[in-house]
């Protein structure tokens, strides 16, 4: 979408109607409207909305009074250019050049591009980026930036999906998008860690304590003492925090576990490793353990499940010959 086939004077509001069908409710301020042009390209990854934004200098303003309970409850990711981003968002605020920014939608901002716009946003369902991240509220306006680690893995790795993800099919569409959700996770929680605000809210901790598990995923006999150990807190302040966001770690732990697994024995890449190593992998003390959990959870043995995903996968490649034959 551009403005560029757009007469002149109806630029502005073409460009104002065309953001609020994708954010909801909002207003511009500080826009010079002479001379007034924008260009949008985006695509759909998987579950992953991503737009390339360009412009001329201006800014969004989102207020409560914007808010509707139809909005798209999203996250909203910000990969901003060399040209300085401002944003107040949450108790976070930043005016700086490059980064990149976590918004929630559901919830009032102020986005300046004094220099002109030039950013890549990515859309992420609420459900999708909390079950990687967990309550994800204290990472509400948290700011990467290029000093950090994980800056230009995030960066290099959402710029390849953006060049192929329109090429992929759907299997691998979802998979990238899993990846890309991973990393931005990573990165936030790193963020969180290595430079956290002087009070941590209860969420803030639940979220650290989930990044630690997260990383440690496949460690057998991880426990909640060595989360607690790890986040420099007491075993029972941890567990007040985590039942007040009404979140029950180990149990979090033990379904992340388990959809990871599942992921790895539908996945063709790991079509030849055995379930026993998968089970080692994914941080379960045996096969036996792996394969009562996993039955009492879909309902199924993991030997099935993987035989059902070889299955179906065949039949979705014979199907396209058969049709041909026909």
């Amino acid at each position: 979408m551009s403005t560029d086939e757009v007469p002149p004077g109806a630029r502005f509001d073409y460009w104002i109607e065309t953001c609020r069908s994708m954010f909801g409710g909002f207003e511009f301020v500080d826009v010079e409207r002479k001379g007034f042009h924008a260009a949008l390209n985006a695509l759909t990854v998987d579950n992953l909305a991503i737009g390339h934004y360009v412009g001329t200098p201006h800014a969004m303003s989102r207020a409560k009074s914007h808010i509707r309970s139809s909005d798209n409850d999203t996250y909203l990711v910000i990969l901003a250019s060399e040209r300085v981003f401002n944003l107040e968002h949450g108790r976070y605020c930043r005016s700086s050049p490059g980064g990149i920014s976590l918004m929630d939608n559901t919830q009032p901002f102020l986005g300046a591009h004094p220099e002109g716009l030039d950013i890549i946003n990515v859309f992420i369902p609420r459900a999708v980026l909390e079950q990687a991240v967990g309550p994800a509220r204290s990472l509400t306006g948290l700011s990467i930036d290029a000093t950090q680690t994980s800056f230009p893995i995030i960066a290099s790795y959402l710029a390849s999906l953006i060049k192929h993800g329109a090429t992929l099919d759907p299997d691998r569409q979802a998979r990238m998008a899993a990846v890309a959700v991973e990393l931005i996770a990573a990165g936030f929680s790193e963020k969180l860690q290595t430079d956290p605000p002087r009070s941590l809210s209860g969420a803030a901790i639940v979220s650290r304590a989930q990044a630690f598990i997260t990383e440690h995923i496949g460690v057998e006999g991880l426990s909640i003492n060595d989360v607690a150990a790890a986040l420099n807190i007491s075993v029972r302040r941890l567990q007040e925090v985590a039942s007040a966001e009404n979140i029950a770690l180990m149990d979090w732990m033990w379904e992340r576990r388990l959809q990871l697994a599942r992921t790895k024995l539908a996945d063709l890449a790991h079509i030849s490793v055995p379930v026993g190593l998968i089970a080692y992998q994914c941080g379960f003390a045996s096969q036996a353990h792996f394969s009562r959990r996993f039955k009492e959870r879909f309902g199924h043995t993991p030997t099935e499940y993987k035989a059902a995903s070889s299955f179906t996968r065949a039949a979705q490649t014979t199907r396209p010959w058969l049709s041909a034959s026909r």
